[in-house]
């Protein structure tokens, strides 16, 4: 039986980023506003060069599985379609992101990032550090097609 969760945004995204696009989010500096009743959760965070911004994709259309189950990687069609769960599509079952990213400033009302995927408005859901040795893996292996489909995307 499949329970329900339900979040409450912490914070939301203001960038000039109004529309998705093809990419080139390396250098969009956004602003990531905190509820008020937060504020004192930034305490220690401007130590770190990094966060990992957790995000609903709020305008991404539900989930069509008979379409994007397994779909080509960024719509390019000269890559073979490959399935939701192999690839960081913004179509996904539950419409979630997860971006690490620069962390520029810190004050008591929110931070500023660069990097950060998401459109203006966008609801945030968690913030947390970027350490690591709870993120960073060696010796990765990626399938060809990636390199391929991250051009431009940063």
């Amino acid at each position: 039986m499949a329970t329900m969760a339900r979040f409450e945004p912490v914070a939301y995204v203001r960038n000039d980023r109004t529309e998705m696009s093809a990419g080139h989010w390396a250098d969009v500096e956004s602003r990531i506003e905190l509820d008020p009743v937060y504020a004192k959760g930034l305490a220690g965070l401007d130590g770190f060069s990094h966060v990992v911004v957790v995000f609903h994709l709020d305008r991404i259309p539900a989930f069509d599985p008979a379409r994007q189950l397994a779909r080509n990687p960024r719509g390019m069609e000269d890559l073979a379609p490959v399935g939701v769960f192999a690839q960081r599509t913004k179509f996904r079952p539950n419409p979630i992101g997860v971006t690490a990213v620069a962390l520029i400033a810190v004050d008591d009302r929110g931070i500023t990032v660069r990097g950060l995927d998401a459109l203006d408005g966008t609801p945030v859901l968690d913030i947390k550090p970027y350490i690591p040795a709870f993120e960073r893996k060696d010796d990765v292996r990626l399938p060809a097609w990636v390199g391929r489909m991250m051009e431009g995307y940063f």
